[in-house]
């Protein structure tokens, strides 16, 4: 029994020495990476980012070009914001027209820890992750409605001119929405120029290029 004993008193002494070797190879390949991706690695997953399973494979229309990566990935929740206009083709015509997004971007699916903001534009700026201190404005390419309940699945194409100096996003999807839909109240000429906010969620997955 004491030899039985004595050994595995060792094996446990080598398995706790073991622990402790991995977990400090793995801090130090974390402090090894630039400041601004420390915060990224502690909030999501080494590796590509896991989707919502509940809402399904991407479409292939909405899938930017190979030589584009997917980088980072938010959550986000807020409201689209819109306004009673007349008709861009007939101005005996009123419509609720999508004007801005208002929205808080989180590094988690359950919306927490927030890492940046998403606005007019469309216009995304992180406070967190591997883009801090960025903006980056987007110009929608495609367009595919998965639910008729909720805004579409887009596909944006990242514009130079209005982001921040050597922006690395390239593309940025949004998908896994719920919600946010034009109001279901009449749109006429005795409320033209009313404005209304309606709740959404959606998945923002930003691209730079290999």
């Amino acid at each position: 029994m004491k030899k039985i004993t004595n050994k595995t008193i060792i094996d446990i002494m080598i398995i706790t020495g073991l622990f402790f070797v991995v977990i400090s190879c793995t801090k130090n390949e974390r402090n090894n990476l630039p400041e601004e991706n420390q915060n990224f690695v502690s909030q999501l997953s080494l590796g590509t980012p896991s989707l919502n399973p509940l809402c399904g494979p991407i479409p292939t229309d909405l899938q930017p070009s190979a030589e584009n990566k997917l980088a980072f990935q938010t959550f986000a929740k807020g409201v689209q914001i819109y306004q009673v206009r007349r008709s861009a083709t007939d101005p005996n015509v009123f419509v609720w027209v999508n004007t801005a997004p208002s929205a808080n971007l989180y590094a988690k699916p359950d919306f927490t820890s927030q890492v940046g903001i998403h606005y007019a534009g469309p216009s995304w700026e992180f406070t967190k992750g591997p883009f801090k201190n960025d903006k980056v404005v987007g110009s929608k390419l495609k367009v595919v409605m998965m639910d008729a309940s909720a805004i579409p699945w887009l596909l944006l194409k990242a514009v130079d001119s209005l982001s921040s100096p050597g922006n690395k996003i390239t593309y940025i999807q949004r998908v896994c929405t719920t919600g946010g839909v034009a109001p279901s109240t009449p749109a006429t000429e005795f409320n033209l120029g009313q404005t209304d906010s309606i709740s959404y969620t959606a998945t923002y997955l930003f691209y730079t290029r290999d």
